[in-house]
């Protein structure tokens, strides 16, 4: 009975760690990081967007992270995405090792269809947006 026990521990144990081996990578999927940040962009959800952006530099992080609490608390941001919900949709993901590339399309703030291309790094774990990268916004031609 003892060895059985040591057996099925065994091969429990050897089960569990090729599952958890077999697991992904990273413990979020890039495009529901861009997803939450543009959305928190334009709800001025301000936890969101910083837990979800990565700057080489923690001077620019600080920088970019004052900046937008000050422009979500004037009367301008307020004007311009009151009533606004974000329904950003993901037009593709690519990943490529520790970098990935998601592809965002929606109706912007002002009324327009804008198509945001995200580059992301995988930090930590984690997948972030690429704050120094910088974002490409398309605005489609009016049909």
């Amino acid at each position: 009975m003892r060895k059985f026990c040591i057996l099925s521990l065994l091969a429990v144990s050897t089960v569990m760690f090729f599952v958890a081996c077999s697991g992904k990578k990273y413990d979020n999927a890039p495009s529901d990081v861009a997803l939450t940040l543009y959305t928190g962009l334009t709800s001025g959800d301000v936890a969101a967007v910083t837990e979800n952006i990565y700057f080489q530099d923690s001077l620019d992080y600080n920088v970019f992270k004052d900046y937008f609490q000050m422009a979500v608390a004037s009367e301008d941001y307020k004007a311009r995405t009151s009533g606004f919900k974000a329904d950003y949709k993901v037009v593709s993901e690519k990943i490529n090792g520790e970098e990935a590339t998601v592809a965002l399309e929606g109706v912007g703030p002002l009324g327009n269809m804008l198509k945001i291309n995200v580059k992301l790094l995988l930090i930590d774990n984690k997948w972030k947006v690429d704050g120094n990268h910088g974002v490409f916004h398309t605005e489609f031609p009016e049909e």
